[in-house]
């Protein structure tokens, strides 16, 4: 599963800090859902909150996994834009977290299939000046 993700054209990972921790995140254009590993959820120590309607989920791998639970107030890093999240805790390999294309597109980032890079669309806000 792993191995065929990675050489995917829809996905790119790379390091990021999450809740100014290391990382592994991969970006996948196909991703219904983001989710994070139980292993780095716990490492967030962040409160875990029930869902108000459990569902299930099917992984590359073709597995069927429930998932019943939600992690809020997450913070990942891209160089400097900071992404506000909520993920689904549920058993991965190989990433700390996997997130979807919409979680990219509702901060302006995008992911870059061809090159396998993610891009952050900067804003500048300038400061007034004020009347005197």
């Amino acid at each position: 599963m792993l191995e065929a993700t990675k050489e995917s054209a829809d996905v790119t990972s790379g390091i990021f800090l999450v809740n100014g921790l290391p990382t592994s995140i991969l970006f996948d254009s196909r991703a219904n859902y983001s989710f994070v590993s139980h292993r780095f959820g716990g490492k967030l120590a962040l409160p875990i909150e029930k869902l108000d309607n459990a569902f299930v989920v099917e992984v590359a791998s073709g597995k069927f996994i429930p998932v019943s639970d939600r992690i809020k107030n997450i913070v990942i890093d891209l160089n400097e834009n900071k992404l506000h999240e909520e993920l689904l805790p549920i058993e991965l390999t190989g990433f700390d977290i996997v997130l979807k294309m919409d979680s990219l597109s509702a901060n302006d980032a995008e992911i870059i299939c061809r090159k396998k890079i993610v891009r952050v669309v900067v804003v500048v806000v300038k400061g007034g000046g004020g009347d005197g």
